[in-house]
């Protein structure tokens, strides 16, 4: 069979069982479901290399890391220990390495306050929580799929595929394969649904990693030419849309699949048969924050979907989920909720942005951003959404906290 027969069975099989779901679905009861919620999982590079292959290793760095001088450091058997990329009393960035793996960055600017830092524990504390509240789940009322803001992974420099990519091979084997089976009671063809991170697209223009890594999505609509999808759930609506590329001079919104004229009209369309239909709340999720105080800052006025949403937040219940500021906030501007979801296991941002919105964050409120590995618990009741955050600062002990509670539908919230 040729690749082409085998790509388009393969979309078939999926697009039949998409709507064996959404007809198991509609016969249930749409009154309660809930899901995790995490973003900005991705780490810096693997170099499972020694002293003896140092050019492959500098090949790497300086791909990542491009005009930057770098200084390497060996352990035990000659293997990478250590990265110094930058001079000292500049923007630097330190990585320790263990089995290939970073096991803590530290980034910084000079003396300056701005600052990430990553230690792998809290990382795998995170994979390893998902993985156990989704199994609680699916054996009895809890978390039955994850929302991913994007950044997943790094970039396809080493790899586009699943079967040629480290980064998508080690999360499938921490995260995705030990997930519980899809059945049809979920409603789903998979457990994790995810917008379009600018490191799924940066040097894998055709976004293999995330289509061969979570092939469901296909079924739902996502596609490299088409990097928009949504879809009702139990009452509710799921709105995915692509914020584009990195942006170097600042942030900005370039998807191109649709452009942002397009994305905006395909936002409104689902926003409105969201109303006509009483699906309330409508979760919608892209990548680049139209609010932050920290990382990249938010989106530009002429770029943000905020003008949108915030038309339609008198009839609905607007939740919208960001990442890409490796950092946790909560906004609420003009009736809409935004959930920045950065502490899925990137290096932390723990400086200011240069530019950060004006209106008010209200996660820290004010108080210095700390290093915090988290996700989010969304329980959607009949009466209510509830989130809630289960964090991890180091050292302190794991807990959860409440993050949002509203009426499901305008009328109880009026």
């Amino acid at each position: 069979m040729n690749p082409s027969m085998h790509q388009a069975l393969r979309r078939l099989g999926g697009t039949l069982f998409l709507l064996f779901c959404l007809a198991a679905q509609a016969a249930q009861d749409h009154g309660a479901f809930s899901f995790l919620v995490t973003g900005d999982s991705r780490s810096e590079p693997f170099l499972p290399y020694g002293r003896n292959q140092e050019t492959r290793i500098r090949e790497i760095l300086r791909h990542r890391y491009p005009g930057r001088p770098l200084r390497l450091d060996y352990g035990v058997g000659g293997m990478l220990s250590r990265v110094l990329v930058g001079a000292e009393g500049g923007k630097q960035i330190r990585l320790q390495y263990r089995n290939g793996w970073p096991a803590r960055i530290d980034r910084r600017q000079g003396d300056g306050p701005w600052r990430r830092v990553l230690d792998r524990q809290g990382r795998l504390w995170v994979f390893d929580h998902l993985v156990e509240d989704i199994r609680r789940g699916a054996h009895g009322e809890g978390p039955g799929f994850i929302v991913h803001g994007g950044d997943i992974t790094l970039n396809g420099f080493q790899g586009r595929s699943l079967a040629e990519r480290p980064y998508w091979q080690a999360f499938n084997s921490l995260v995705l394969l030990r997930l519980p089976a899809v059945d049809p009671d979920l409603g789903l063809p998979g457990r994790l649904l995810a917008a379009v991170g600018n490191h799924e697209t940066w040097d894998d223009p055709e976004l293999r990693g995330m289509l061969t890594s979570l092939p469901w999505l296909e079924a739902l609509g996502l596609g490299p030419t088409r990097r928009v999808y949504a879809l009702p759930y139990r009452g509710s609506r799921f709105v995915f849309l692509d914020s584009g590329d990195y942006c170097p001079h600042g942030p900005c919104w370039n998807g191109r699949h649709p452009d942002f004229e397009g994305q905006m009209a395909f936002l409104e369309g689902q926003l409105q048969t969201a109303r006509e239909n009483g699906e309330d709340p409508v979760f919608v999720v892209y990548h680049k924050p139209s609010f932050a105080h920290a990382g990249h800052g938010p989106l530009p006025a002429g770029e943000n979907p905020h003008p949108v949403l915030r038309r339609y937040a008198r009839d609905l219940n607007l939740i919208v989920i960001n990442s890409h500021v490796h950092t946790t906030e909560r906004f609420e501007v003009d009736g809409v909720h935004y959930l920045v979801v950065g502490g899925g296991g990137a290096p932390q941002a723990l400086g200011r942005a240069r530019h950060p919105s004006p209106e008010p964050e209200l996660y820290w409120g004010g108080r210095p951003h700390e290093e915090e590995y988290n996700y989010l618990r969304v329980d959607v009741n009949a009466d209510r959404v509830r989130v809630r955050v289960h964090r991890f600062r180091p050292p302190a002990a794991p807990e959860w906290a409440e993050v949002l509670q509203i009426g499901r539908h305008r009328a109880l919230a009026e």
